[in-house]
């Protein structure tokens, strides 16, 4: 069968769906529907070849169990072991539907299965779940992260990086370019500082603060221009 990337009809755009398997009549009525829908639909009738195409792009992968040398399973195994493209969502579709058979599925990574035949109004909302879901989740891992070119805050982990090069930094310092960051040319008192970074602790004097902010600066390299004293106002970070 021909692949092909279509547009949607009316205009709607849902996502890009790759549907990898053997039964060329199911896929073209698949593509049909996923299209209607509002879906970008590409076709392949062949794992290896699909996994030799730039998937990346794609919102989710349909894959059969396939009965070949090169089979659904491995497929899968083989785009969930790649960095590159293990956030993709894959849904295993097949006639199998032993629990054995699902539990495989589940184990090589696929974020859902569903057994042959099914309504095309399942599947559409089996995707739409598991895009919605995953969309979710990378929304909550990029609100773990803080960013100012290739300077980077995992707020998470709590490390800091310039150009993927991880720094070298106190808690304290950390949670001073933390603050520093989500208020990008903003300024701060000391008193503020204070009390954001060490809770208004009596014990830290002004020349304390002065301090972290001097060591913070230095290890931030070039970056280091950008954490400024502006005489009235307070330290800020300035694009």
């Amino acid at each position: 069968m021909t692949t092909q990337n279509s547009t949607s009809l009316g205009g709607k755009q849902s996502g890009k769906v790759l549907i990898v398997d053997t039964e060329s009549m199911l896929c073209e009525l698949l593509q049909f529907r996923f299209e209607k829908e509002g879906f970008q639909t590409t076709v392949m009738n062949d794992g290896k070849r699909a996994l030799a195409t730039d998937l990346s792009d794609y919102s989710l992968i349909l894959v059969d169990l396939m009965d070949r040398p090169f089979n659904g399973l491995q497929f899968t195994e083989e785009v969930k072991n790649n960095p590159d493209t293990v956030g993709i969502p894959i849904i295993i579709m097949s006639a199998k539907a032993s629990e054995d058979d699902i539990v495989d599925g589940l184990d090589a990574g696929a974020d859902d299965y569903i057994a042959k035949p099914f309504s095309s109004r399942e599947l559409i909302a089996r995707v739409r779940s598991v895009i919605r879901r995953r969309n979710m989740l990378n929304a909550r891992r990029l609100a773990n992260f803080i960013r100012f070119n290739d300077l980077t805050l995992d707020m998470g982990a709590g490390a800091a990086f310039i150009d993927g090069m991880e720094l070298s930094l106190s808690q304290t310092e950390f949670k001073l370019l933390a603050m520093f960051l989500r208020k990008r040319n903003h300024f701060f008192e000391r008193a503020q500082i204070r009390q954001e970074i060490w809770n208004g602790d009596s014990d830290i004097s002004d020349r304390a603060v002065d301090t972290g902010i001097s060591r913070l600066r230095k290890k931030l390299c070039d970056y280091g221009r950008n954490l400024i004293n502006r005489k009235g106002f307070g330290y800020g970070f300035v694009e």
